[in-house]
């Protein structure tokens, strides 16, 4: 009985390793500056390790800059927008997530938070 548990418990693991989730990555500032929503690596899975790891909140806009380069997205004075991934039907983008990085008047990084979208 113990060892049809364990080769079924070993079944079970193999499968849901196979069929889960990808697991979050380490920020890798190459493969983050590498980024093309059509072809390039996305960059969501490192998203979580960059806002834990990499402290951006209290960062000014040139530590930003430094660390993350220009936000191809919408930008202003109080935000920065960078593209996380972006899924397309045939033609447009029907999904995707952005990191959004809200800043003070001092250009001080104060939230930094990820946000999915959905084409209605």
């Amino acid at each position: 009985m113990l060892i049809k548990f364990s080769f079924i418990a070993v079944i079970f693991c193999s499968l849901n390793s196979l069929c889960s989730c990808k697991e979050n990555e380490k920020f890798d500032k190459r493969i983050w500056s590498q980024y093309n929503s059509v072809d390039g690596p996305d960059r969501d899975l490192m998203a979580e390790d960059l806002i834990e790891t990499h402290k951006l909140l209290g960062l000014d806009k040139k530590q930003m800059l430094d660390l993350l380069g220009d936000p191809a997205n919408y930008t202003d004075t109080t935000k920065a927008y960078y593209e996380l991934s972006e899924k397309y039907d045939s033609i447009d983008p029907v999904s995707g997530k952005n990191l959004i990085l809200t800043f003070n008047a001092d250009s001080i990084i104060v939230t930094a938070k990820i946000e999915e979208w959905h084409k209605h």
